[in-house]
C-alpha cells in the first residue's frame, strides 16, 4: 500500500481526539479509514466526510500502518459513502483477521465489543493530528 500511514477523519474537542473516534458501531466491523495520497489533500477529506453526514470540529488524525499491523488489524479496500469518487477510492477500513473473529465468535465476543476495548484505545494513544 503506497504510504506509510492511513487518515482518519476525526471530531476534535477540546484539542484533543478521544478514543470515541475510533469506537465500532454494532454493525461494523472495521473502522473507516483512508489511504494517503499526494493528490487528495486533508481539507477535500474533511469536506467529503462533511458532506456525508459527520458533524462537529473535523480534523484529520495520521495513524502510522505498522500499529495497525501490530494490533492484529487488515486493511481492507472498501467502497467509500462520500459524495467525492476520488476520495471514495481511497477508502479502506481496518479489519480484524479472519482467525481473530473466529476466536470471537468461538468466546461468543461480538467485534465490536472487542474492538472498542483493546484496539479504540490503542488507536487513539497513537493516533497524530495533522495540519
Amino acid at each position: 500500500m503506497p504510504g506509510e500511514n492511513v487518515l482518519r477523519v476525526v471530531v476534535v474537542r477540546k484539542g484533543m481526539v478521544k478514543s470515541s473516534e475510533f469506537r465500532l458501531r454494532p454493525d461494523e466491523i472495521g473502522l473507516s479509514l483512508f489511504r494517503t495520497d499526494e493528490h487528495i489533500d486533508t481539507g477535500a477529506l474533511v469536506t467529503a466526510v462533511r458532506a456525508a453526514g459527520k458533524q462537529g470540529d473535523l480534523a484529520v488524525a495520521e495513524i502510522p500502518l505498522d500499529v495497525i499491523h501490530q494490533l492484529g488489524l487488515v486493511v481492507v479496500a472498501t467502497p467509500g459513502g462520500t459524495p467525492d469518487p476520488e476520495v471514495n477510492a481511497l477508502h479502506v477500513e481496518a479489519r480484524p483477521t479472519w482467525w481473530r473473529r473466529v476466536v470471537l465468535r468461538f468466546r461468543l465476543e461480538t467485534i465490536h465489543d472487542w474492538f472498542n476495548e483493546h484496539i479504540a484505545p490503542e488507536l487513539a494513544a497513537t493516533a497524530r493530528l495533522i495540519e
